[in-house]
C-alpha cells in the first residue's frame, strides 16, 4: 500500500465523502488517486474556493470538512479560509504537499514553509517527512479536528512520499494527542455556586455562541429556557439555534444585532453565557460590561474563560453537559413565582426595519420560514450585518456565514461546500442553498460559478450591487473615504458565460416579490439587484 492509498483508505474509514481540491505538482499523485476512488472530488477554481467551501461543508453539517492543495502558493492561498475556520471552530482537516524531502530548505521551486505560516491560525499542524509517520499523524490530526474544541489541522507531506509504500508495521502505533490543559472549572463544583446565582438574581438572560451549536445542544438550551422563563440572545455564530418553538429567543445581539436583544444584554442583571468568546462585536466595553452584572461564562476551551471578559464564574465544560444540569436543576431551584418573574422583566420586540433595501432580507427571510429545510449563506460586510440582523432560520446549522474573521469571498465557495452537507431526505424534500452577497465580496470568488453544476441541490446566489463597498462606506461617510469600486462588470452577463441562468433587476418596491419568485426556481442560478 502506498501513501496515497492509505490516505484514501483512512478518509473512507473516517466517513469522508466529499473532498474539495485543486491540484498541483507536488499534490498530483494523491489528486490523481483520489479522483479515482469513488469520494466525490469538487475541483474548484482557486485554492482559496476550496478551503471556503471545506468550511461551509463543515458549518452546514458538523462534520470534518476536507480540503487540498499544492504546495507553495496552492497552500499559501489556503491562509484565509483556515483562519476563518480557526476563530470559528470548524473542524477542518487540510492536507498540503510540500516539496521533495531533499529540497526543503533549499528554497526550492513552489517551496513555502506552511508549517510555520499556519501556525497561529491552526489548532494543531504537521509536516510529514517519513512514509511510517503518516498514519499516526492522520488519525492524530483527525481527532484533534474533531474533538472540543474543534478546528482546523494542516498536514503538509512531503511529494515523494505520496507513491512510497507504507511500512506495515506503521500501522501499529500509539496516538499521542496534546494533553489538555488542567480544568480547573469543572462543572461538579460549581453546581452550588449556579444555582445560588440564579435563585438570587431579577433579570437573568441567556447568551448562546457557536459553542451551543457545536455540541448539538440546541434542543437543550431551548428547553431550559422553556422551563425558567429566562430569555436568551445569540452571537452570530449562534444564529443556528433556532426553531418556531423558542418564544423566548429574542434575536442576535452585538455591534450586528437588533435592538430589543441589545436592549435586555444592557439591562439584566445575571448574564449566563454559554459558548461563546465574548468578542469585540458583541461586547464593546468588556470592563464596563463585566462591573455592571454578574457573568456565568461556560466554555469547553479554558483558554476562553476570563480572556477577554473577568466574569463571577468560568465554568470550563461542554455547552451540553452544562445546559443538561441546568433543565435538570431548572425544576428543582425555580418556583412558579421566579419563573413568571423571569419571563415578564422582558418585552420581545422584532427587528427594526431600518432602510427600504431591508425588504431583501425579509423576502429571504419568509422564503426560508416557509422552507425550513434551506440553508442561507452570507459573504461578508453590510450584506452580513443585515442578513444576520434581520433573517431567522427554521433549523440549526441554516446560517453560515464567516463570523469571527469576516472574510470577503466566503459567501460562494461556501455555499458550494454546504450543497455537498445536505442530507439525502433534504436533497429529496428540494431544499436549496441562498447565497447573498455583495458586489465587492462576490468579485473576490466569483470564478467558483464555474464549480456551480457540481452541486446537487441549487444554489441560489443573490448579488446586491451598490456599487461600493458598502461597509467601509458606512465606516467614513462625512469624512470623504475612497469605498466606491468605480467600475463594475456586469454580474449577470459573467454568470450567464459560465452557463448559469441570471436575471439583473434595479431595486423598486417590487423588489421583494421578484426575489420570492427567483428563490423559488429549482435551478442553480444568479440574481443581481443594482441600487
Amino acid at each position: 500500500m502506498t501513501v496515497s492509498e492509505y490516505i484514501i483508505r483512512f478518509l473512507k474509514e473516517k466517513g469522508v465523502t466529499t473532498v474539495f481540491a485543486y491540484p498541483g505538482a507536488n499534490v498530483l499523485r494523491l489528486y490523481g488517486q483520489l479522483c479515482q476512488s469513488g469520494i466525490k472530488t469538487v475541483l474548484t477554481r482557486h485554492e482559496q474556493g476550496a478551503i471556503h467551501a471545506a468550511a461551509g461543508y463543515a458549518k452546514s453539517s458538523g462534520k470534518i470538512g476536507v480540503c487540498i492543495a499544492t504546495s507553495g502558493p496552492g497552500a499559501a492561498n489556503l491562509i484565509t479560509g483556515i483562519a476563518d475556520a480557526n476563530l470559528d471552530s470548524a473542524p477542518l482537516l487540510v492536507i498540503t504537499g510540500q516539496v521533495p524531502s531533499r529540497y526543503i530548505g533549499r528554497d526550492a521551486f513552489q517551496e513555502a514553509d506552511i508549517l510555520g505560516i499556519t501556525i497561529p491560525v491552526t489548532k494543531h499542524n504537521y509536516l510529514i517527512t517519513e512514509a511510517d509517520e503518516v498514519p499516526r499523524d492522520l488519525e492524530e490530526a483527525y481527532r484533534i479536528a474533531t474533538t472540543p474544541r474543534m478546528g482546523p489541522v494542516l498536514v503538509d507531506i512531503t511529494s515523494d512520499l505520496f507513491d512510497s509504500p507504507l511500512p506495515s508495521e506503521a500501522l501499529s502505533f500509539e496516538c499521542l494527542l496534546p494533553r489538555r490543559r488542567d480544568n480547573h472549572y469543572p462543572l461538579e463544583s460549581a453546581k452550588g455556586k449556579i444555582t445560588e446565582v440564579i435563585s438570587s438574581c431579577h433579570r437573568p438572560l441567556v447568551l448562546a455562541g457557536g459553542g451551543v451549536v457545536s455540541a448539538g445542544a440546541s434542543n437543550l438550551l431551548r428547553s431550559f429556557c422553556k422551563a425558567s422563563g429566562i430569555p436568551c440572545v445569540v452571537t452570530m455564530m449562534g444564529k443556528g439555534i433556532a426553531g418556531t418553538d423558542f418564544p423566548q429567543l429574542l434575536g442576535m445581539a452585538g455591534l450586528c444585532g437588533n435592538i430589543c436583544a441589545n436592549t435586555v444584554l444592557d439591562q439584566c442583571d445575571l448574564l449566563i453565557a454559554i459558548g461563546c468568546r465574548f468578542s469585540d462585536r458583541t461586547v464593546s466595553d468588556f470592563e464596563a460590561f463585566g462591573r455592571s452584572r454578574t457573568v456565568i461564562h461556560c466554555d469547553i476551551d479554558p483558554a476562553e474563560l476570563n480572556k477577554n471578559l473577568k466574569v463571577y464564574l468560568p465554568i470550563c465544560a461542554d455547552s451540553a453537559d452544562f445546559l443538561t444540569y441546568l433543565c435538570e436543576a431548572a425544576e428543582l431551584f425555580l418556583s412558579d413565582d421566579r419563573r413568571e418573574a423571569f419571563s415578564g422583566w422582558y418585552t420581545k420586540t422584532p427587528p427594526a426595519v431600518l432602510s427600504p433595501h431591508d425588504s431583501i432580507y425579509t423576502a429571504v427571510c419568509q422564503y426560508e420560514n416557509n422552507n425550513p429545510g434551506c440553508r442561507i449563506v452570507t459573504d461578508v460586510g453590510t450584506i452580513q450585518t443585515e442578513s444576520a440582523r434581520l433573517i431567522t432560520v427554521g433549523c440549526e446549522r441554516a446560517f453560515v456565514t464567516s463570523g469571527g474573521l469576516g472574510a470577503m469571498g466566503f459567501g460562494l465557495p461556501a455555499a458550494i461546500g454546504a450543497s455537498f452537507a445536505l442530507s439525502d431526505m433534504e436533497r429529496s424534500e428540494g431544499s436549496r442553498i441562498i447565497a447573498i452577497a455583495g458586489d465587492g465580496g462576490f468579485q473576490m470568488t466569483l470564478q467558483e460559478l464555474g464549480t456551480l453544476p457540481e452541486c446537487p441541490v441549487p444554489v441560489k446566489i443573490i448579488v446586491i450591487n451598490n456599487r461600493t463597498l458598502g461597509m467601509v462606506e458606512d465606516m467614513e461617510i462625512g469624512r470623504g473615504g475612497h469605498y466606491s469600486l468605480g467600475s463594475y462588470p456586469d454580474f449577470a452577463m459573467i454568470a450567464t458565460a459560465y452557463g448559469i441562468p441570471s436575471l439583473q433587476a434595479t431595486f423598486d418596491d417590487s423588489t421583494p416579490e421578484k426575489v420570492f419568485e427567483f428563490l423559488s426556481s429549482s435551478q442553480s442560478s444568479l440574481l443581481e439587484i443594482i441600487y
